[in-house]
């Protein structure tokens, strides 16, 4: 299982919950690199749920404040299933 799948497995139970796509992209210079992704498509427009120096986070449907805090515990989970990762 690659670390895209892997990752994504980490973000599946947050889009479940949320009932959204979700996008987790890692800021590379200009770029973005989607380092996981998971939930239904629905082909409709996407939000940008969160973004930080490193991360940018999107969804296909505008999230409440409460439903950030979802986000923001998806993205901690994606970086610690990261470092241990790369430690091991």
């Amino acid at each position: 299982m690659s670390d895209f799948e892997k990752l994504s497995e980490v973000l599946k139970p947050y889009a479940e919950r949320l009932n959204t796509k979700i996008w987790v992209c890692e800021k590379i210079g200009r770029r973005l690199s989607c380092i996981a992704r998971a939930g239904e498509e629905s082909y409709c427009e996407s939000f940008i749920a969160y973004e930080d120096d490193k991360y940018a986070i999107f969804c296909e449907r505008e999230i409440t404040d409460e439903e950030k805090n979802l986000i923001l515990q998806a993205l901690d989970d994606i970086i610690k299933f990261r470092k241990l990762s790369t430690s091991s």
